[in-house]
């Protein structure tokens, strides 16, 4: 460990970490340090991990000044295990820093965010319907959990405070045959709220397994479904019908499906992306839509949905659903990033355009091509601040306005943060023509 400095902490980058400077500056190294688990406000005591041209990434040695946010972590296992970040920070200030997070990568923008209309984080504990877990089974010792902070290693996780209560009785349930399990694997949890599905990847059904697996079955975890090389097997009814009711029907998933960690924030998402998108009588591209989240309250009201996403599963449930609910949807499996600059190319063109691209966000590319696929209304859900200040910067370019930039919280305990963007066509913006 290198000698130790005293830094002051201004800000929180995306992702979380700490931004701050030297309290005594020193002209011969660069002048930001980013810190892990420091928050603004503090003055902390720091070495340098790492050393870049422009930046200094360092680790806490010592808190001289605590910001009034910090608080002792509600679980034994934090800054250790790697499955929550923000453990250190009182759940009531979290929505604030995430906002700020959100506020600082879109500051060249000109946006100013404001809070989605979402329940309270509450205590920020037994909230989490969705998990990815790892274990390691050596045959002596079984470990489920989560990976070591900064390390690939797993690390055994008992009872996760974060997690709901179905999910921890399943996991539970799981460790019961971990003795059948191979050496390493991922399993895949969600609940409906009373009842969980597990999904094992890489595990290749053995007749001993499965009757392992049926007499772990409850009424609380009604299915498991076991992916190893092509085959596929079922132990009862892994996949949970999730989010339902008001007039909405509700949407079949499997734990291989991507879905909300939070229940109750995400039908305030959902309401707010309704809300926004305004697609009453109107043509809507929804991309990135899998199983059908926003899909579902779209095609209520929208002439039609056209909708794209690169899981085969996800647009499969959702094609299943439109046939049963008899919902205009048209869901086509395939590549989203080249999809709409062939889209762009063409002379089809849609009112309102929703997309809920992963982290990477949309692209340049595809974002340039959408700037012309939509005519009407774009809302952009993002979970990465600065890919999001991205994506809209080329937006801007090419004759959008920025609306409303809404925040909400997903994932308490983490840094992690929801951003829906509103954009409209700006005044004078001339028709939308294909590139080229």
């Amino acid at each position: 460990m290198g000698s130790t400095v005293e830094i002051r902490i201004r800000t929180l980058a995306t992702g979380g970490d700490a931004v701050g400077h030297r309290a005594e500056a020193d002209a011969s190294e660069p002048a930001t340090w980013f810190i892990p688990e420091a928050l603004p406000g503090e003055l902390v005591r720091a070495h340098a991990a790492r050393t870049a041209r422009k930046h200094v990434v360092g680790v806490i040695d010592e808190i001289l000044e605590p910001s009034e946010h910090r608080v002792t972590p509600p679980c034994a296992l934090a800054g250790t295990c790697g499955g929550c970040g923000w453990q250190h920070v009182a759940p009531a200030a979290q929505l604030g820093l995430k906002l700020g997070m959100v506020k600082d990568a879109l500051r060249q923008l000109g946006v100013e965010p404001v809070l989605g209309d979402a329940p309270p984080v509450g205590d920020g504990l037994a909230y989490r319907r969705r998990a990815r877990l790892h274990y390691r089974n050596d045959g002596d010792t079984f470990v489920l959990g989560f990976m070591r902070k900064r390390s690939d290693e797993v690390i055994d996780v008992p009872a996760c405070p974060v997690l709901t209560a179905p999910l921890r009785h399943a996991l539970t349930r799981l460790r019961k045959v971990a003795a059948l399990l191979p050496a390493h694997g991922e399993v895949h949890a969600l609940t409906d709220g009373k009842h969980v599905a597990l999904g094992l990847a890489g595990v290749r059904p053995t007749e001993e397994l499965r009757d392992a697996l049926e007499a772990c079955l409850d009424r609380v975890l009604i299915g498991v479904e076991l992916r190893g090389g092509r085959a596929r097997i079922r132990v009862g009814a892994p996949v949970l019908e999730i989010d339902g009711g008001g007039g909405l029907p509700p949407m079949s998933a499997s734990p291989f499906v991507f879905t909300q960690a939070r229940g109750d924030v995400n039908r305030a998402l959902l309401r707010h992306v309704l809300g926004r998108a305004k697609p009453h009588g109107k043509r809507v591209l929804e991309l990135y839509a899998g199983a059908g989240n926003f899909t579902r309250a779209l095609a209520r009201v929208a002439s039609r949905v056209w909708t794209c996403d690169d899981d085969r599963e996800s647009v499969g449930l959702l094609r299943k659903l439109a046939e049963a609910q008899g919902l205009p949807i048209n869901a086509k499996h395939g590549d989203v990033a080249a999809l709409v600059p062939r889209i762009a190319g063409g002379e089809t063109r849609y009112e309102v355009v929703v997309a809920d691209p992963p982290r990477a966000g949309l692209g340049t590319e595809a974002t340039r091509a959408l700037a012309v696929v939509a005519t009407e209304r774009i809302v952009l859900v993002a979970c990465d601040p600065a890919t999001l200040a991205r994506d809209l910067a080329v937006l801007v370019k090419h004759g959008w306005a920025i609306d409303e930039v809404a925040v909400f919280d997903l994932m308490p305990m983490t840094p992690e943060v929801e951003c829906v963007a509103t954009l409209r066509p700006r005044a004078g913006k001339a028709p939308a023509k294909g590139p080229g």
